[in-house]
């Protein structure tokens, strides 16, 4: 592929190591609220949906949530997120894109408050602060608003935008956008990508091997 204008990453599982945790804080949440769930079945069931989604289609399924349980598991999750680590070799590729004169932004389903608690001690949040979407104030994906407006910011076109997500969202919303897409699944398993077809990444090596030109 030519060199790309823009770049966008998802943050969970992609940037940084952060799934795992974000998993075992849901899980131990909802089990509280009489839903028992394991770290696993929270990933095959709930990844890349808000926590908003989460809560509404439990109630629909008549489990008894408080209305600020959102805020409740975000004060669960930064406790066990606070030094979750960056994906091997993520800044290294950060500095080799922008090197090359390409943008990068960041568009997440979570809130940017949990972003700040991933990426503030490596310094990634204050570096990517005014770029970064969240699906707590944009559209969340699967729809493409965020990618939108990462691509109107950086005056890039769509078939010079590449996403990388870890889920079926960030792929409906790569495809509703018109950018190429790879899926990354260092740090969960490709089972979920694997019956989309998609090109799969298992490193920032390899990413930064198909995007630094």
């Amino acid at each position: 592929m030519m060199k790309p204008d823009l770049v966008i990453f998802d943050c969970d599982g992609v940037i940084v190591d952060s799934e795992g945790p974000t998993c075992e804080a849901i899980a131990a949440n909802l089990s509280g609220y009489g839903m028992p769930l394991k770290p696993e079945g929270v990933h095959e069931l709930f990844m890349g949906r808000t926590l908003h989604d989460i809560q509404a289609s439990e109630e629909a399924r008549d489990l008894n949530l408080p209305d600020n349980w959102v805020d409740e598991v975000y004060a669960d999750m930064f406790e066990v997120l606070k030094g979750a680590p960056l994906s091997k070799g993520v800044i290294d590729l950060f500095d080799a894109l922008e090197n090359q004169g390409t943008a990068i932004a960041i568009a997440s389903n979570g809130a940017i408050d949990k972003m700040k608690v991933t990426l503030g001690p490596s310094g990634l949040f204050d570096r990517l602060k005014d770029r970064m979407y969240s699906g707590h104030t944009h559209a969340p994906k699967p729809q493409a608003g965020m990618l939108i407006a990462a691509m109107e910011q950086a005056g890039a076109r769509p078939e010079h935008t590449v996403m990388i997500d870890d889920s079926t969202a960030g792929a409906g919303a790569a495809q509703a956008a018109g950018t190429q897409f790879y899926g990354y699944s260092e740090h969960s398993p490709d089972s979920v990508l694997k019956p989309l077809g998609v090109d799969i990444i298992y490193s920032m090596a390899e990413l930064k091997q198909k995007l630094v030109k």
